[in-house]
């Protein structure tokens, strides 16, 4: 398997050819350069790249952080941000979950590390992705070697730890080896909230909604603010 394929999009040529430069430099294959979301977008869509470099300060129709969260959703792309040293907008950019930041400015050979494992960790997860299959309102997670049937309903909240997530529900912990971001993904929107980095939960089994927690059966979890004002909204709709 070669280094990869990436396609830069930026906000001016400048900065593109100057990018592009240094990834070929590095031996990664350029597929295209575009410049603004539409344009990269389109070129996003026809050439399928293995990684996307874009321009935090992308504007159009889409800013740079919209359209990584379109990647992410819709074409299961990953994504780069180039920004400058101290761009505030990494503060928006971190809600996509982004595979890395890297300087504009950058050295070739920092650039080339941010990539290649930024390409690496988006490899490891689809592969690790295939522990947990979604089929007919049930998650089926592997359990040393046979898959295991778990209903939504029977979920009452899911925890991260590290690259293990346990899977509380009817008085049992059920832990297995998977991203929580990978489980995430394969679980209905409308079902689970994530109401703090480490914690998505089933909203069905929440009890009662505090200023810093929730809680669901017996337990007290975390919720953050901001995840707290969405969970409000959401259950008022």
């Amino acid at each position: 398997m070669g280094k990869g394929k990436v396609l830069v999009v930026a906000v001016e040529v400048i900065i593109a050819r100057s990018i592009v430069s240094k990834i070929e430099q590095m031996g990664f294959e350029c597929v295209g350069t575009a410049i603004g979301t539409a344009e990269g977008l389109e070129m996003i869509k026809a050439e399928k790249p293995d990684i996307a470099l874009l321009d935090v300060d992308l504007k159009g129709d889409q800013n740079g952080i919209e359209l990584a969260d379109q990647l992410k959703k819709e074409l299961n792309i990953p994504t780069v941000f180039l920004t400058t040293q101290a761009d505030q907008k990494k503060v928006s950019a971190a809600k996509t979950m982004p595979y890395g930041y890297v300087p504009k400015s950058a050295s070739a050979q920092d650039i080339f590390k941010v990539i290649q494992s930024a390409i690496a960790q988006f490899r490891t997860e689809k592969t690790e992705s295939k522990r947990a299959l979604l089929v007919k309102g049930s998650l089926f997670v592997k359990d040393e070697y046979r898959f295991v049937k778990l209903k939504w309903a029977d979920m009452d909240y899911i925890k991260s730890d590290g690259n293990y997530v346990e899977i509380h529900g009817q008085g049992n912990r059920k832990v297995i080896k998977e991203t929580l971001k990978n489980i995430e993904m394969k679980l209905p929107k409308d079902t689970f909230f994530k109401t703090h980095r480490s914690y998505l939960v089933n909203i069905e089994k929440i009890q009662s909604i505090g200023g810093t927690s929730i809680r669901v059966g017996e337990e007290e979890l975390p919720i953050v603010k901001r995840r707290r004002d969405e969970l409000l909204s959401l259950l008022m709709d």
